[in-house]
């Protein structure tokens, strides 16, 4: 199946694994972000075989379903440039320590991901060379010589699509990216393939130019705050659960606070860019930080049990700015159809006397009908807008009300 731009456009919710797996392999020079063994064995991976031969790809895939995710982005190097799949490209260099001799994380996680249809976006950071020693750097080439470094990732990019096909759905390139030929030759390899190019770490609000969409690295933790108070954005939002790598977090606060932050942000005006993915992973053991995999998994019901999440777009007649709150006198977000013929109110905050006002449409609708699951609710045009009956039985988490359009 071939995931292209449109269909990342318009992906509401995705799972972001950045350091939270072990790319950087103890004894081959620094460990910066070194992924735990375990939740009591804080030892990092001895090599990249070790890490890529405990990867589970179907405990992991069935995580990114429970979630409810769209797609994964998942880190197959980082600065250390431990490749988690065994790359001819990278022996040719001679640095045979910096890929697995068998083990294979990405064949993993294409098998296991395959069965739910979620695609696969690798993450790499092309322009990252702080944890790799000087001598590797003069064996591979890179050492001061830009061009070399960028034939090299053209080289690595031509043999993940020889050898996974287009089931690779593209690259999440970070620290600005590699140049504009790498992004050209990626188009090469998959015309379908889509390209993020991340230039910062929170917040970008300018698209690079090699890149399809907005994206930004990391925005923050959930821990410790009310959901509602945390702006949003239009940028693909990656926010935090438990630790960036998993070295002993925990899950930070509970599925409401998250399903509410993911509600807002796909409503932000202009969010064609991935939405909201959540950003975790395993230890090595493949256990999860605690209550993190049980969290995604909540999550995922509230998402799935909801209307106006997937298959949606932000909603223009009531319409969520980029670095919005929530305060307690707003009622909500909106969401709507594709086509804009069905409006979702998503009523995060319930009124007090159970009639929701809403001023008059921003795109000029006329609202004929509201529905609640499959009960209708009263419907009066208002002065400057409408009045809608709440429903008797309404979710304090979000009551989803359904607009058809005149």
């Amino acid at each position: 199946m071939s995931f292209n731009k449109e269909y990342f456009a318009h992906a509401r919710v995705g799972l972001f694994t950045h350091y939270t797996y072990a790319t950087y392999a103890e004894g081959k020079g620094t460990n910066w972000g070194g992924t735990h063994y375990s939740r009591t064995d804080p030892r990092g991976a001895v090599s990249a075989e070790e890490a890529a031969a405990l990867f589970d790809g179907e405990k992991y895939a069935r995580t990114a379903h429970d979630l409810g995710a769209e797609y994964v982005v998942f880190t197959v190097c980082h600065a250390g440039f431990n490749l988690l799949f065994p790359s001819e490209t990278m022996k040719k260099t001679g640095c045979t320590h910096k890929c697995t001799e068998n083990a294979d994380v990405v064949q993993k996680l294409l098998d296991g991901l395959r069965p739910y249809g979620i695609p696969l976006v690798l993450y790499m950071p092309p322009n990252d060379d702080h944890d790799i020693v000087e001598a590797d750097l003069r064996q591979m080439g890179w050492f001061g010589n830009q061009d070399a470094r960028m034939d090299f990732i053209k080289q690595l990019i031509r043999e993940i699509y020889d050898r996974y096909g287009n089931e690779i759905s593209g690259f999440w390139f970070d620290q600005c990216g590699p140049t504009e030929d790498v992004r050209d030759f990626v188009k090469a390899c998959n015309p379908d393939a889509v390209v993020f190019v991340n230039t910062g770490i929170t917040a970008n609000t300018v698209r690079h130019p090699l890149s399809d969409f907005i994206v930004s690295e990391y925005y923050g933790s959930i821990e410790g705050c009310d959901s509602d108070t945390l702006p949003v954005h239009y940028s693909q939002v990656n926010r935090q659960i438990g630790n960036w790598w998993a070295t002993g977090g925990h899950a930070p606060t509970d599925a409401r606070n998250l399903y509410r932050y993911s509600v807002r942000t796909i409503a932000v005006e202009g969010q064609y860019n991935g939405g909201i993915a959540w950003s975790c992973g395993p230890y090595l053991d493949q256990t999860w930080e605690d209550g993190v995999r049980e969290l995604l998994g909540e999550l995922g019901d509230l998402l799935r049990c909801h209307d106006g999440i997937y298959g949606t777009v932000p909603g223009t007649s009531y319409v969520e700015e980029p670095n919005a709150v929530l305060t307690k006198d707003q009622w909500g977000v909106s969401t709507q159809s594709p086509d804009g013929s069905v409006v979702y109110l998503h009523v995060l905050n319930l009124p007090d006397n159970g009639i929701l006002y809403l001023p008059a449409p921003a795109d000029g609708k006329q609202f004929a009908e509201a529905w609640y699951g499959e009960g209708k609710l009263s419907l009066t045009p208002a002065e400057n807008g409408y009045a809608i009956g709440m429903p008797a039985e309404a979710d304090e988490i979000d009551t989803v009300i359904r607009l058809t359009c005149k």
